[in-house]
């Protein structure tokens, strides 16, 4: 799949893992996304490849485990990854150009939603990231 950001000078292809999303509502990426929830799928930070404006690339350590990649030209967000040596990396799903028919199949950190958020609860909601979450990947 390929993602850009909202000026166009970063492109990056990565491969998901599986076809499917979540929306994950705890207090970070509400900030960092400037809005209730953000739509990330999973993919593995070894698939990541940049197309064009790698050196444009942006990162800010956003807790212990995780960091927050994002366009240092437009400010629009990419990704986020581990700071470990895991393999893990989501990508906001806002930023893929490819065509693609991927939905969030489930919603996390739902306990830190804003009071006027409304998670879609037609799909597995929990207060909380699962340890188990691929399972509903």
């Amino acid at each position: 799949m390929i993602g850009q950001c909202l000026c166009g000078q970063i492109e990056f292809e990565f491969v998901p893992v599986g076809d499917t999303a979540l929306r994950c509502y705890c207090s970070i990426c509400q900030r960092s996304h400037g809005a209730d929830c953000a739509t990330q799928l999973i993919s593995k930070k070894s698939s990541l490849r940049f197309i064009s404006g790698d050196s444009l690339v942006a990162e800010y350590s956003s807790s212990p485990m995780g960091v927050r990649a994002f366009c240092s030209n437009c400010g629009a967000r990419l990704m986020n990854y581990a700071k470990a040596k895991s393999d893990y990396m989501s990508v906001a799903l806002a930023c893929v150009i490819s065509d693609h028919k991927i939905k969030p199949v489930v919603n996390v950190q739902v306990a830190s939603k804003p009071q006027w958020a409304q998670p879609d609860d037609s799909v597995p909601c929990f207060d909380e990231f699962p340890a188990d979450i691929t399972k509903y990947l």
